[in-house]
């Protein structure tokens, strides 16, 4: 099968979630996405840029939470007003990319929709929108979900997987294939065999499908979210919209697309992605992409002057004050008005639990 495909898309930026492994620069008005990590744009800026030459901005939706939605509409005010749809609260990604299916839906019933994730760093902008022209190839002809697996440079194990089967068809040379599994997130072990195996692709969490087929996928796999996303549908514009959007998250469970639909069905092909790619969740993610230093990396002000004096591998994010490291190794210090976060580089993961202690303690105005 060889596919073309020239039909210009709707794309959803998911863009809800708060980065507590990135805090305390991020918090809940000002999560990661937003904030400036490297090349003096948010991350949302970037994606945007990023997949702007595939569409139009009339077919370019975000979805977010109420608590950042005027934040959004300042850093992306090219954006119809109407397309930056704010849920009531975070409902996890079946939700959230459910109500951008359901606007889509109410614009374009057959729509071809792609749905990509707002706190990405790629590091190929031109073979990142090749791969998703080839993934809109496979999609096309509205019997498949299609997901973007990044190919995969160290055993992560913060990533989910991706197994990946025969060749089932090709877009402008790049080949498109069968899924046959999608694995969680292993242990150093198992992800070791992932990546000798030459099978498995990173989890990137890209969706690309005719809307069709999305209903589809959600009627078999999670019919009782489809009857609220139908509820919906029929407010889309309406004065009622307020009112149904908000009793339909009163309700609604909490699941990811993942284990609700993609990884329950059989339709799934997947698209190698060629590029440097990074979810920036944690500093040791930002790590990767921030301003280089003599072996040290910065983000945060540049207007500020941050003084490596024989230290190594050591991120800095600095805000309104002089910063000096002396002698340390792999430390990330993280400087804000109203917190300071210091901790050996393999502990980053860690800096979500610091978050759920800050609400335990009664640090509410931290978050």
């Amino acid at each position: 099968m060889s596919t073309s495909f020239d039909e210009q898309p709707y794309i959803a930026i998911i863009s809800g979630g708060v980065g507590t492994r990135l805090w305390p620069r991020s918090r809940r008005q000002s999560p990661k996405q937003l904030i400036q990590l490297a090349a003096g744009r948010s991350l949302i800026q970037q994606t945007f840029a990023r997949i702007a030459p595939l569409t139009s901005p009339q077919r370019i939706f975000v979805v977010t939470v109420a608590a950042q939605e005027d934040a959004v509409r300042v850093q992306l005010p090219m954006l119809p007003p109407e397309n930056i749809i704010a849920e009531p609260e975070g409902r996890n990604t079946a939700m959230a990319i459910g109500l951008a299916i359901t606007h889509i839906a109410a614009v374009d019933p057959d729509a071809m929709m792609i749905s990509v994730g707002s706190d990405h760093f790629i590091g190929d902008d031109e073979a990142y929108r090749r791969t998703l022209q080839a993934a809109m190839g496979g999609a096309s002809g509205g019997k498949h979900l299609v997901t973007v697996g990044i190919s995969p440079t160290s055993p992560d194990t913060g990533y989910g997987y991706i197994q990946r089967g025969e060749v089932v068809g090709t877009h402008a040379g790049t080949e498109i294939f069968q899924v046959l599994d999608f694995k969680e997130k292993p242990s150093v072990e198992v992800a070791r065999k992932y990546i000798r195996s030459q099978e498995y692709l990173w989890n990137g969490n890209y969706f690309i499908w005719r809307i069709p087929a999305a209903l589809a996928a959600y009627s078999e796999f999670a019919p009782d979210i489809l009857e609220r996303m139908n509820v919906l549908l029929g407010a889309v514009g309406r004065d009622s919209y307020s009112a149904v959007l908000a009793d339909t998250y009163k309700h609604v469970r909490a699941v990811p697309i993942d284990t609700a639909i993609i990884e329950k069905a059989t339709n799934v092909l997947t698209v190698p992605g060629q590029f440097p790619w990074i979810d920036v969740g944690t500093w040791s993610g930002a790590y990767k992409i921030a301003d280089a230093h003599g072996g040290n990396y910065r983000t945060g002000s540049r207007q500020n002057k941050v003084l490596f004096l024989d230290s190594m591998g050591c991120l800095v994010d600095a805000s309104d004050r002089a910063i000096v490291l002396i002698g340390l190794e792999d430390v990330i210090v993280i400087d804000t008005d109203d917190a300071l976060l210091v901790c050996a580089r393999d502990e980053a993961q860690r800096v979500g639990d610091v978050v759920s202690r800050l609400g335990e303690e009664g640090l509410e105005q931290l978050l």
